[in-house]
């Protein structure tokens, strides 16, 4: 498969129309009780919590922790045509779109963030050295013992409301490492926008976050299921800050 062109324009517009229901149900409940306070203050007009989105796209997410959960967001992507639509669509003072140097540093200052989310961004990355040079980047930024969230795809093979991953004959387990497979988003018209994303076995991807500094969770990853769906499109590795 050919990579994708995540830069390319029109495939950003595109991707920044995808539906965002299976992401609702299964994902932002969990990431938001990792990643925020039960006990908000709303005070002095300061957020309780500043969280890193990585692979951000138009910022759905940021803007719903900034909304409903007091949280301000540096959203990062790679694509300053996401980054545009989202000013156009989702613009929120506590939603802070930044784009990564060439070297993929952050602008940002040395634990500056309270917790740190990549949603269906790994997957997209095909090399090790590029997850940990993003994993350590990330570390930089957050305080100490500060949560990180990575969110994977789950169950392959199978067709979900917004997604569809994997070869239908060859579950995860088949692939080899770093072998590509494709990720279909559902877009609200209905159609399907094809992406490439690249297998990172459990054991490669948990010594990836070790290296970088963090702290794994017991128990991770976690599947993560959504009401209706009898399979579990996502899994979550969560790890603290070292």
């Amino acid at each position: 498969m050919r990579p994708t062109r995540w830069r390319d324009p029109h495939l950003a517009a595109a991707y920044a129309t995808r539906r965002y229901s299976l992401d609702r149900a299964a994902a932002w409940p969990r990431l938001t009780e990792l990643l925020t306070s039960p006990d908000p203050r709303h005070g002095l007009g300061r957020p309780d919590a500043t969280v890193l989105d990585l692979g951000s796209g138009p910022g759905r997410y940021a803007h719903h922790l900034a909304e409903h959960h007091w949280t301000a967001t540096y959203a990062v992507d790679i694509s300053p045509a996401a980054h545009r639509h989202g000013d156009r669509s989702l613009r929120d003072a506590w939603v802070h779109r930044i784009l990564p140097a060439r070297d993929g540093s952050l602008p940002l200052r040395d634990c500056q963030c309270t917790g740190a989310v990549a949603h269906l961004l790994i997957c997209h990355l095909p090399h090790p050295a590029e997850i940990l040079a993003l994993l350590t980047e990330t570390r930089r930024v957050l305080r100490p013992d500060a949560p990180l969230a990575l969110v994977e795809p789950g169950d392959h093979g199978h067709d979900f409301h917004t997604l569809r991953y994997g070869r239908p004959d060859c579950p995860a387990g088949g692939l080899a490492p770093g072998e590509a497979y494709p990720v279909d988003y559902t877009l609200a018209d209905g159609t399907r926008l094809r992406t490439t994303a690249y297998h990172h076995p459990p054991d490669v991807l948990a010594d990836l976050v070790t290296r970088a500094r963090f702290r794994l969770d017991p128990g991770a990853p976690e599947r993560l299921h959504a009401p209706d769906h009898g399979a579990a499109p996502f899994l979550l590795w969560t790890a603290r800050a070292c």
